[in-house]
Parts: C-alpha cells; sequence; structure tokens
C-alpha cells in the first residue's frame, strides 16, 4: 500500500504508525533479551519514552537523538535490533518528523474501522448499501458535534472553543441557518485562500505565495531577473552582522 501510494502521489508526506512500530521493536528485543530486561527498557524509553526520539519534533533534535542511541544503547542490543533499527524504524520515525507528526498513531482510524465493521455487522455490503450507512454514520457525527455546543451527549467542548457553546433553550430558537452558522463557526476550519480573475472574467485561479520567484530574490520579477552569487553573500554577510542569531 505504501509503494502504491508514493507512486500515486509522488510529492505526499507518508507517515507510519509509531504504535504498532513500538510492538515490533519490542518483539525483537522480546526473545533474545527478556521483556523484564534492564536493555529491553532503556532502548525502549530511549525509542518511545517520553524523552526518546518520538518526542523530538525537529529534524535537528531528532537526528541529534538518533547518535546518541547509535552510540550508547543499540551497542547492547542484539544484531537483529540493530539491523532493524537501521533498515527500517529510523527512516520511518524520520519521515514523520519530516511530515510534522512525530509520535503519530493511527488509533483513530483503528477506532473508526471497529466502528464501521460493528454497524456494518462484520458483513460484505454492497456499494450503495455501504456508502448510505457511511452516510449514515457522519450524520451521527454531526449529531455528536451539535450536542457537544449544547453540554449534551458524551462529547464536550475543549476549553479553547468553550465561547462557541450554547444554551439548549438558544439552540431551539435558533434556525436551520443559524444552527449551520454556529456549527460552522466551531467546527469548520476557515482557509483564505488568495484568488486571482483573468483579465476577461472566466477563469479563477488560487494564486500561490512567492510563485515564479528565483532562489533569494528580493524584488518584483520584472525588476529583477537575476542575481549574482556574489550579491548574495554580502547580503547575507551584513544581514549576520546586523543580527547575531541569523542563520
Amino acid at each position: 500500500m505504501r509503494k502504491a501510494m508514493s507512486h500515486a502521489f509522488h510529492d505526499a508526506l507518508q507517515v507510519t504508525c509509531s504504535r504498532h512500530l513500538q510492538t515490533n521493536s519490542d518483539k525483537k528485543l522480546d526473545s533474545p533479551v527478556g521483556r523484564r530486561s534492564d536493555i529491553r527498557r532503556t532502548a525502549h524509553n530511549a525509542l518511545f519514552g517520553s524523552d526518546g526520539l518520538t518526542s523530538c519534533d525537529d529534524v535537528i533534535t531528532s537526528d541529534e537523538k538518533v547518535k546518541h542511541i547509535r552510540n550508547n544503547v543499540l551497542s547492547n542490543c542484539p544484531p537483529a535490533m540493530s539491523q532493524y533499527f537501521e533498515s527500517c524504524l529510523h527512516s520511518l520515525l524520520r519521515d514523520n518528523v519530516v511530515a510534522g507528526r512525530p509520535g503519530w498513531t493511527n488509533n483513530n482510524s483503528e477506532s473508526v474501522n471497529h466502528i464501521i465493521k460493528q454497524y456494518t455487522q462484520w458483513r460484505p455490503q454492497q456499494l450503495p448499501d455501504l456508502i448510505n450507512k457511511l452516510r449514515d454514520l457522519v450524520r451521527g457525527q454531526y449529531t455528536e458535534a451539535d450536542q457537544a455546543l449544547c453540554s449534551r451527549g458524551d462529547l464536550q467542548l475543549v476549553p479553547a472553543y468553550a465561547k462557541h457553546r450554547v444554551t439548549v433553550d438558544t439552540w431551539k430558537s435558533m434556525s436551520a441557518a443559524q444552527r449551520q452558522k454556529a456549527s460552522d463557526a466551531c467546527f469548520k476550519q476557515t482557509v483564505v485562500v488568495p484568488l486571482s480573475t483573468s483579465t476577461d472574467g472566466t477563469v479563477t485561479v488560487a494564486t500561490t505565495l512567492d510563485a515564479g520567484k528565483k532562489t533569494h530574490q528580493r524584488k518584483r520579477q520584472r525588476n529583477e531577473r537575476a542575481l549574482k552569487i556574489s550579491k548574495v553573500a554580502r547580503i547575507d554577510h551584513r544581514d549576520s552582522d546586523s543580527n547575531s542569531d541569523f542563520t
């Protein structure tokens, strides 16, 4: 599946469930050293502990942590564990950090998958029937979200969104459009995308920021065709003198 997705989506960043990687790593150590050994405990904490490799949220910190693990942890582990770390584990965990998802798990998707199986009673479904069942499940999720707005049901709003809470009496007096507006204000992500329309008004496309700009270019495209390397060096040197934290 990963190969198929990478073939179909060349620029997409793939993430891997760290919980499954943790299970695989523990199994690599259970048979050779035992589940209660200090070696297994040290390796587990270095990789998946609260201060382990999966806690790193940037590439620089992650690479430094990998150096520490190679020099101080893997040297005491069985060869099978070291080989698994170098051939598979390290690259997958680093991809998660690059994608901005360190320590990511697929618990949510596994939970929804279990709910779908329960709703269909673990039986294969014809495509139209499956679509209708999925639609019913999504409607149920919207209903639960609306109940959370009114402080009802099994879910509740986190403190950051408590300002969107309404009373039951207010919800009853609202029209369908007002209810939808209140729900969108709380749950809908608003992403403002700049648009550009052609002169004849027939085509509208999303405007990409800094589109067509050359590396180190600081002027408009029409005013600057290229930038010499020597000029870039002088600019960077000047900026570094004015700001000691410039990198």
